[in-house]
Parts: structure tokens; sequence; C-alpha cells
């Protein structure tokens, strides 16, 4: 029986860790929000990553919803509240608290009546607020506050955060942002044939950031161009089909 236990606990724990490196970029992407609020990186992935956790054992496959849709909520509640607790805070202005409010009010509307999240058009069309206006106000709720909490009273007598991220820091977040997408792409890259590997790493730069030809990469193996050309070909097929390589689109705005 202690065996069974024991088995079945070791189980859980390499599902827990496979649902966080499957999230690991959708986390980093969220946090890129946070930037400039003088909390760490490495403090809201971890955030993050315990939101991931939160969600998915509230997460329930029978009401439609998609769990990376899902779990976003929990990753930005769980991130708000580490910002909340942990950075420096200002006073938002009237017309974006008001702007806010009506945010607010507009999605758990247009939640109940369609059934899922609304989009900021949807939003626009229902408060009449420009969509620049809701793009400014989301970024200060996603900090300030969750999707469904209240913000009436608490938004007149709470002090708030800075919320308008200063997108030129680079460094550390973006260091530690980069290292995450390293790993990730590294993991991706494992699921190939060695060979399969060493020709992508070569052709696109990954290892010195120098980029080969398909002739130079043949002359490394000591094979022609056209070969080279196929276990490229082979290679980025694979990497198409596998799971994993979804994750890394979150990489694309860094």
């Amino acid at each position: 029986m202690e065996k069974v236990l024991q088995q079945r606990l070791h189980f859980g724990w390499c599902c827990r860790d496979e649902l966080l490196r499957s999230s690991r970029s959708l986390v980093v992407y969220l946090a890129r929000n946070y930037r400039g609020l003088g909390v760490a990186i490495e403090d809201l992935i971890q955030a993050g990553n315990f939101g991931v956790l939160q969600g998915a054992v509230r997460f329930d496959h029978t009401k439609g919803y998609r769990f990376s849709t899902y779990v976003q909520y929990w990753i930005r509640k769980s991130m708000s509240t580490w910002v909340e607790r942990h950075s420096r805070g200002i006073r938002i202005p009237r017309t974006l608290r008001k702007a806010i409010n009506q945010i607010q009010k507009a999605r758990k509307a247009l939640n109940s009546s369609h059934m899922k999240y609304p989009d900021d058009e949807e939003i626009a069309k229902f408060t009449g607020l420009s969509l620049a206006k809701i793009t400014s106000a989301s970024k200060c709720l996603r900090v300030v506050g969750s999707i469904d909490q209240k913000m009436g009273d608490w938004v007149n007598s709470a002090k708030f955060l800075e919320c308008t991220p200063d997108t030129s820091i680079k460094s550390p977040e973006e260091v530690v942002m980069r290292q995450h997408m390293t790993k990730d792409l590294h993991d991706l890259l494992e699921t190939l044939e060695p060979r399969e590997r060493q020709v992508l790493i070569h052709r696109f730069g990954l290892g010195d950031h120098q980029r080969k030809s398909l002739e130079e990469i043949g002359r490394l193996f000591s094979v022609s161009k056209e070969w080279i050309r196929k276990i490229e070909r082979t290679a980025l097929t694979k990497l198409r089909d596998e799971k994993s390589s979804r994750n890394l689109i979150h990489y694309l705005y860094l």
C-alpha cells in the first residue's frame, strides 16, 4: 500500500512539473506586462507558476473552455496580487479608474450573456470607450486587481500601483525571459535526432549566433548540401508537429 502511494505521489509530481514546463512560455509572456514596477521578474514567474497550479485545480473541462485561455486569469491574478503586495504605489487618475470600473462591469455582463471571455472590441461596443482607453485601462487592471474582483469602494480607498511599465528596461528582465526562451528551445530540440538537432543549430545560428549555409554544414558533416537540406526539412516537419513548439509563440514579442 505504501509503495502504491509513493508511486502515485511521484506520478503527481511529474504531472505538476510537466504542467509548469508546458506553461512556462505563457507565464513569461504575461510577466512582461508587469515590467518596470519594481518587482523582480523571477518573483513574477514564481507567482505565475502558482497561478497555473491554482487554475489547474479549478479547471472544469466540461464547460468548454481551453485550459490555456482559462489559466491566464489565474496567472494574472497571482501576479497582480504579488505586485500589489511588493511594489510601490501611486494613485490612478480618476478617468482611468472610471474606465476600469466600466470595463469590469462590461466583462461581467458579456461573460454572463455570451458564456465566453469578451474581447476589447466587444467591450468597446458595450461601454462606448475607445480601444486605446480600453488597452490602457486593461493594463492597469491586470496589475491592481483580477477580472472578477469588485473595484468600487476598494478603488477609492486603496493605494494603487504604478501601472505603466517602462518598456525601455531590458535588463535583468529581458535577460531572464530570454533564458527561459533558450531553455524551452533547447527542450524542443531535444525531441530531434542528434544529427537533425546539430543541423538546425548550425543552420539558424543557435549556438554561436552565426548562421551557416547548407554547403558549409555539408562540409562539416562530409555530406552534400542536398543531404543537409533533406535533414533540415525533416527536422522542421517534426518540430511543426511537436506540441511543445506551440508554447514558443509567446516569445515572438520579446
